[in-house]
């Protein structure tokens, strides 16, 4: 086989001379699609058939997806104010192994781990600063997707578009999906067709939903919630600060909701029975909703709201039980009501929890634990807390605790999400 291309043949992605031995074509895509993101990047200036194999060739690109090792991540949305009035917005990326391995990784922040200072490393190839799409609205397949926005004063309402960004090949693309009305989003895959989905619903309680598709770049209506989410009620209770993003698993985006309330805009929390709680799930492919029941297991009002999340691939539902643990469940199956397990309850004895701080916690005075990354092999999980700034790693085996702050950068930790590396174009 000839290694280089010619005008007569596909390209060959071998690019081996003729005094060398030459290797089928076959064989190195073989190879390639089993090699970290980074790797690949540096591979491209071997030759410019390898270039287009890597950064423009989709059949690839799914290939590596199904192939590569899932390199996890967190992306962190923080911010400092280096000037009064002045917010310096940063997306930075973080490898899950590193932090676990040691806490000692992140930016140049210095971080407070019990009583020990850590500098945290920083890769500028895996950061967006000062950008204008600094909102994490979700993420799949290696892509994240951004909202940003800008305020039209004459006419009262927003201008919000977004952008897709892949931290591993370090490309941004155009802006889309511009919306001129007060929504919230979220992110998804439609399965069916091999598209992306954003989902935008009303803050102002009228249950309105709209689906923007990227393969077709329109907006458009789709029936309403049959019952409105956390975060667009009004109650009086102590309500999880992003409530509403929708979490994806399985061509679906799922929010809880509590049914058969009288008045949305306002409502008593110690009103609320366990039976009212509900999983509301949106269809991408069909662009339907259906209703799944928390796990039996649920069977006290908690001070807190609970929260619905997607870990290791696999609908999740936490909440605290009687002040004194946290609870995660866990959709063996995902739509199967009995496959919920409980899959951790963990004493905030274990986690380490000081109470003497409620005077000092974001969004009320109410401890909020919100699961950010689950890995079983690790025996870990990572929780955002609203103590300021703050992070929790937990390792049940030797119930370890590692708690994270930063002391310069604010990181707002409840907006993180966990994606893994990929070559998915963001066009």
């Amino acid at each position: 086989m000839n290694c280089l291309p010619s005008t007569k043949s596909p390209p060959s992605y071998c690019c081996a001379t003729t005094s060398l031995i030459v290797l089928l074509d076959e064989l190195i895509v073989e190879i390639l699609s089993r090699l970290p993101v980074k790797t690949l990047m540096q591979f491209k200036c071997v030759c410019k058939s390898w270039k287009t194999l890597i950064s423009h060739d989709p059949s690839f690109a799914k290939l590596h997806l199904r192939r590569s090792p899932r390199n996890t991540h967190l992306l962190l949305r923080s911010f400092r104010v280096p000037d009064w009035g002045n917010f310096d917005y940063s997306l930075i990326s973080i490898p899950v192994s590193r932090l676990l391995e040691s806490p000692s990784f992140m930016t140049h922040h210095r971080l407070y781990y019990h009583v020990k200072d850590i500098t945290i490393l920083n890769d500028p190839y895996y950061r967006l600063s000062n950008i204008d799409c600094c909102n994490i609205v979700g993420s799949y397949n290696g892509l994240i997707c951004l909202s940003g926005a800008s305020r039209n004063a004459a006419a009262n309402y927003k201008d919000t578009w977004f952008r897709l960004w892949n931290p591993a090949t370090n490309t941004l693309s155009e802006k889309f999906g511009y919306s001129t009305n007060l929504f919230r989003y979220t992110f998804g895959y439609d399965i069916s067709n091999d598209g992306y989905k954003v989902v935008a619903f009303s803050s102002e309680q009228d249950e309105k939903v709209k689906v923007f598709c990227l393969t077709d770049n329109v907006w458009r209506d789709i029936p309403p919630f049959p019952v409105v989410p956390f975060g667009l009620c009004r109650s009086r209770f102590y309500c999880h600060p992003f409530a509403s993003h929708g979490a994806y698993v399985s061509g679906t985006v799922n929010w809880l909701a509590i049914r058969n309330i009288k008045n949305m805009n306002e409502y008593e929390w110690n009103d609320i029975s366990v039976n009212q709680f509900v999983i509301v799930s949106l269809v991408l492919a069909t662009e339907t909703f259906r209703q799944l029941l928390p796990p039996n297991g649920f069977v006290e009002i908690p001070p807190v709201e609970p929260s619905v999340t997607v870990l290791m691939d696999r609908l999740c539902f936490s909440h605290r039980f009687k002040g004194t643990h946290f609870v995660l469940w866990m959709m063996l199956e995902f739509g199967v009501q009995d496959s919920w397990i409980q899959f951790l309850k963990i004493s905030f004895q274990d986690l380490q929890i000081d109470y003497g701080i409620s005077d000092l916690l974001e969004y009320g005075s109410q401890l909020f634990l919100f699961p950010l990354y689950l890995s079983e092999s690790d025996n870990t999980l990572i929780m955002a807390s609203n103590q300021p700034s703050h992070a929790i790693i937990y390792n049940w085996r030797d119930k370890r605790v590692d708690q994270i702050k930063s002391l310069d950068n604010v990181i707002m930790w409840f907006q993180t999400r966990d994606y893994f590396e990929s070559l998915v174009s963001t066009s």
